[in-house]
This record gives C-alpha cells, sequence and structure tokens, in this order.
C-alpha cells in the first residue's frame, strides 16, 4: 500500500515539474500534487483513527505549500536578444565639424577690490 502511494505520489511530482514560464499552470499543478501527496500522507499516518480527517488535513497543507513551491518554480522570461548591428552613428558622409576650439582662453577678470572694507 505504502510503495503505491510513494510511486503515485513521484508520478504527480514528475508530472507537475514542467517548470514552464506560465505561473497559473505552475500554481495550479504545484497545489494539485501537494494535495495529492498531503492527503496520501495524512490518510496513511491516520489509518488507526481514520483515513478521512488525516487526507483533509495533509491535503489542506500540501495544496497551499505545493502551489506556493510551483509559484516559485515559475522561470522567467526570456531575454530578449537583439542582432549585432554597426556602430551608433555611422553614416555614410561624416564632414569635419565647423566649430573649432579656441587656441586659448582669456585670463579671467581681475577681482573688485573695491567692495572690501578698509583694513
Amino acid at each position: 500500500m505504502r510503495r503505491t502511494i510513494v510511486t503515485a505520489t513521484m508520478l504527480l511530482g514528475l508530472t507537475s515539474c514542467a517548470g514552464t514560464p506560465d505561473p497559473g499552470y505552475n500554481t495550479v499543478s504545484g497545489g494539485a500534487t501537494g494535495a495529492a501527496t498531503g492527503a496520501a500522507i495524512g490518510c496513511v499516518v491516520t489509518i488507526p483513527v481514520g483515513c478521512a480527517p488525516g487526507a483533509a488535513l495533509g491535503a489542506i497543507v500540501g495544496g497551499a505549500s505545493g502551489g506556493t513551491l510551483g509559484l516559485a518554480s515559475t522561470t522567467p522570461p526570456p531575454v530578449a536578444t537583439y542582432p549585432a548591428g554597426g556602430a551608433v552613428a555611422s553614416y555614410p558622409y561624416t564632414a569635419p565639424s565647423p566649430y573649432s576650439a579656441p587656441s586659448a582662453y582669456p585670463a579671467p577678470p581681475p577681482p573688485s577690490y573695491s567692495a572690501l572694507p578698509p583694513e
């Protein structure tokens, strides 16, 4: 009995680990797998008392944790790649610039000392 439950749980887990970029699909499949696993474990653990309460609690806990893990396993969208191009500003005709910087700048004006108080 336990071997069958473990095998079924592993098969459910493998089918839900598709790693798709769809967060909705991953959340639902992870939640379903977690709920099935939790119900199976809860049923096996509480067989002497009764299978239903353990299965219900296991399904709630397993579904919540499986859904969260399914959402967390969502692969990010692919990065956009662009073909390599030429230079950013490659023009067929490049004329020299008409602007030329002056060779020497004039000296700054002398400070005005008339505003200072006498010593």
